[in-house]
Order: structure tokens, then sequence, then C-alpha cells
């Protein structure tokens, strides 16, 4: 569902050094050293100023999606932040061209959530045309290899980052606009946008039935992980956190109770400490490379799924922090009735919830 930088890095530095030696792509015992070379060092498949670029980016997105996020010392957090922020500085330096560093600067450096999806907006012709451009003037086999998958990765990422912030900034039809586009370049969906368009979609108060369209019509990227079920309501215990809290939302929104309940019970029980995650539902900063990886039906991925959901989660009368839809799932009987009633009383003395492994 996610990207990972540092198979991509591995993937960019080899295919740099079939090209480089001649070697054809179909050496798969010549492919295999050079993998074994890049875990044991990487270093010797570091060439070119746009290599170097490239595996910058995959150890800033090791520090500040991955391990930044969990450090509780605030200097030390400030400290790698800064030293992140140094490392893509010389990246784009090094490549100007990498619109991966050029925007993750941005995330990190702006001053606002609302100056970054103006930044986002504003360059998001040029990233298409100057990948419209790479795809053209490929020219050999290992160009075209690219071609085919890790060339247009940085706009994929380019098009999620936008869905997201803008629903973020309430936005929510340039939200959706932009995981549409991400969805007709890429049907199979690498940057998981489908999410992000089914949370944008419920802000909007698009009904019931058009967000099972949605997910029809984009059925490709949905199926490719999901068990064949041979009864519907079977099959409904494999959708995603971010369809069911967006079907959910749906049916609250109808004063439909009875089927907001019903996806509620199937959150509440689509994973291990799934009603902890329900009932505290702790916001996770969004990853500045791309959705952060988690495993599929895991507490981390309804975690996630609830953190991206706090714009629809704070629908209705309310304070944010107290809304109407947060506070109904939270204090529904089919949450609090799974969980350790230490737990509950932890929350009570203010207490957090720290998640699964996330």
């Amino acid at each position: 569902m996610a990207f990972d930088p540092i198979q991509e890095d591995c993937h960019r530095l080899v295919l740099e050094a079939l090209r480089r030696d001649n070697i054809p792509l179909t050496d798969g015992p010549a492919v295999e050293r050079l993998m074994e070379q890049f875990t044991r060092n990487p270093a010797p498949l570091i060439v070119h100023d746009r290599d170097r670029a490239v595996h910058l980016i995959a150890k800033v997105v090791e520090a500040v999606d991955y391990r930044i996020p969990f450090i509780p010392d605030d200097a030390q957090a400030e400290q790698e932040e800064a030293a992140a922020e140094n490392m893509l500085r010389e990246a784009a330096a090094l490549d100007p061209a990498n619109w991966d560093a050029q925007r993750m600067l941005t995330a990190l450096t702006a001053d606002s959530n609302e100056y970054y999806v103006q930044y986002l907006v504003s360059k998001c012709d040029e990233v298409e045309h100057d990948l419209a451009l790479k795809i053209a003037s490929a020219q050999d086999p290992y160009e075209r290899e690219a071609a085919g998958d890790l060339t247009r990765r940085p706009y994929l990422r380019w098009l999620a980052a936008l869905a997201s912030r803008a629903l973020i900034s309430g936005r929510y039809r340039m939200s959706l606009e932009a995981a549409n586009r991400s969805l007709d370049f890429a049907p199979n969906d690498p940057a998981g946008v489908r999410h992000t368009a089914m949370l944008a979609m419920a802000k909007l108060e698009y009904p019931v039935e058009e967000l099972k369209r949605f997910r029809s019509a984009h059925s490709v990227p949905y199926l490719a992980n999901t068990p064949l079920r041979r009864r519907p309501k079977d099959a409904e215990r494999d959708l995603d956190p971010w369809t069911l809290i967006a079907l959910m939302s749906a049916a609250w929104r109808e004063l439909d109770y009875e089927d907001a309940e019903h996806y509620l019970r199937i959150l509440a029980r689509s994973c291990p400490h799934a009603a902890e995650a329900l009932y505290f539902q702790t916001e996770f900063p969004d990853g500045v490379y791309a959705r952060v990886n988690v495993g599929v039906g895991s507490t981390d991925e309804l975690v996630l799924a609830l953190s991206e959901a706090t714009p629809v989660l704070q629908e209705g009368l309310g304070a944010p922090d107290n809304a109407s839809f947060a506070a109904w799932v939270a204090t529904s009987d089919i949450v609090r009735s799974q969980i350790d009633e230490r737990i509950l009383r932890a929350a009570e003395q203010g207490l957090p919830f720290k998640g699964g492994d996330l």
C-alpha cells in the first residue's frame, strides 16, 4: 500500500549499475550480486549526484517518518530533524530535478499546511510535464524499465501529498480531484490515494451508495489483497478501515444508526486492540515521504486510518476535541464493552493510549 524508500533506492542503484556495465536486465545472477552489494555497503553503487540524492532521501525518510515521531526527548528529535533537513537540502542541490527532495524539503520548512498545499498546487503541472518528458525520452532498455514504474513514483507521491494535505486544510473537493487524477494515471494505486478519496467523499457528504460505486469503479487496487468471499456480508469483513470509517460516517450523517453501528462493529473486530484505537482516536503525523508502511489488517493500520480521518471524526456539534461523531464512536457500547476497565480508568486519569507498534 505504501512506498518503501530503501527498496526504491536499491532498485534505482542496481538499475543504474546494470546500465553502466551494459549488463542485460535479464541477468538474474548479476542483479542478485548487486542487490547483495547494496545490502552490505551501497557506497560503491553511488556514482552520480542523482544517485546520492536518492540515497540521501531514503536516509531522511527512515529518520523523519519512522524514527523521529517516536523519540521522547524533544531536543534529540529537533536535532535529528535539523540533520534530516540538511540532508534534503543537499539532495535538492545535487539533483534539482528530484521532485521528492523538493517536496519533502518544503513540507519540513513550510510555515503552514496551507502554504504547503499552495506549493503542491503551483508545481503539480510542472511535475507532470517533467515526467512526460522523461518517459518520452527513455531510449535504452534501462531507461524504459525505469520509466515504466520508478520514474512515475515521485509524481504519484506528489498527488498523494496534495490529496492528503488538502483534506487537512478543509479543501475536500481539491483533495478528491487530486486523488482521482492519481487514480486515472495509475489505476493500481500504489500510493493508496483511494483511501484519502474515501475520506474526502465522506466530508463532501456523498451517500453510502456513491461510496460503494467509487470502490467498484476502482476495483483493481481494492481487490489486490482481498480474499474472495462467497457472501457479500462476509466480504464486508475485509473492507479497509478508511472505507469502513467513510461508510459509517455517511450512515451516521443520514441518521441511519443501525448501519452506522454495523460498520462500527466490523471496525471494532477488525484487529487486536481495535476498540482501544476507536476509543482514543490517537493522531499520528503524516508521512513526509508518503503514507507510512503498516501491516494490512493490523492495529497500526486502524490507528493510521483514524488519524487521517480526523476531519471526518470532527463532524457534528461540539468542539473539535469533542465533536459529535468522534464522541459517538468513542462512547458507543460496541467500543466500550470491548475495552478493559483498567484502560478506561487510566483514560479518565489522562493517561494516553500508545497504539499498536506504530
